[in-house]
């Protein structure tokens, strides 16, 4: 039986992942959840100086978060893993001495942040994840609305994870199956977020039930990466959504499934429609 084992932060992804496949009957070995205070964002690329003069604020909040996890939310994690292990930071000594400990067959990532080459290996055949996007063309985070802006249709792709952001070999990527009275950019974004989720779910059942080890297809080129939306670009986004958009690339991309019933596209390159208005930066070489 493989070992499968979840990195997640606590965060809704997580829990979703997690949820479905207890769903399915399969209970994951472990549940790695992370605590430390190299995944707090205000201290991501700082400089020392600046870890320092936070480091006591960080530090507390570290605490506060274990023990309301402690209190509150490990229990309901307890019932759906094997086994419920908190952890340090992302990337962080503690972690990859317990992942070389539990010496998984696979990873999953729930959320928590970007893996370096260290926590990878200790995966014996690969980590994945499921990204509320269709890659190559949307990488990064907030992705929902730079999609629907440039021109890419709505979706969700799972992929193995490598050293670069969201640039890992393509598993599997399928559409979301937008109505056509849908405008709200929470909604539509909601509906990717559930959309990774269930192909993670998928993919740990056909792992854990059938031994498969699914092929993935390496992305051909590398297209810009999105950060976090501003307000101003939130604004622009909620425009954008409710103008219809969604529906319109829906209707635009699905032809291209190889599976319409099941909205799924190739996981080969594939040419888009003549929506896309993003341009790559590098081909994979690159």
């Amino acid at each position: 039986m493989p070992r499968v084992v979840l990195i997640t932060n606590d965060n809704t992804h997580g829990q979703r992942v997690l949820q479905m496949v207890w769903q399915r009957g399969i209970m994951l070995d472990a549940v790695l959840m992370l605590s430390g205070t190299l995944g707090v964002p205000e201290l991501r690329g700082a400089g020392l100086g600046k870890r320092l003069l936070r480091w006591p604020r960080t530090f507390a909040g570290t605490l506060r978060r274990r023990y309301r996890f402690h209190r509150k939310r490990k229990p309901g994690y307890a019932q759906r893993c094997t086994r419920v292990i908190v952890t340090g930071a992302m990337n962080g000594r503690r972690l990859v001495s317990q992942l070389r400990a539990l010496q998984p067959d696979w990873i999953v990532l729930g959320g928590g942040g970007i893996l370096e080459p260290q926590v990878i290996e200790t995966a014996r055949i690969g980590v994945l994840n499921a990204h509320p996007a269709l890659l190559p063309w949307t990488r990064g985070v907030g992705t929902t609305g730079p999609a629907l802006e440039h021109g890419v249709a709505l979706g969700a792709t799972l992929h193995y994870v490598d050293g670069g952001i969201d640039t890992g070999a393509v598993i599997e990527r399928r559409l979301v199956a937008v109505a056509e009275d849908e405008t709200r950019l929470a909604a539509l974004d909601l509906a990717c977020w559930e959309l990774a989720a269930e192909m993670m779910a998928d993919a740990v059942e056909g792992i854990v039930r059938r031994g498969e080890v699914p092929r993935g297809v390496p992305q051909a080129a590398r297209y810009p990466l999105f950060r976090w939306p501003s307000q101003d670009d939130l604004r622009r986004h909620a425009e954008v959504a409710a103008s219809g958009r969604a529906w319109a690339l829906y209707d635009l991309w699905r032809p291209l499934c190889v599976d319409p019933e099941r909205n799924l596209l190739p996981s080969y390159d594939f040419e888009a429609p003549p929506s896309l208005t993003l341009e790559p930066v590098a081909s994979r070489a690159g």
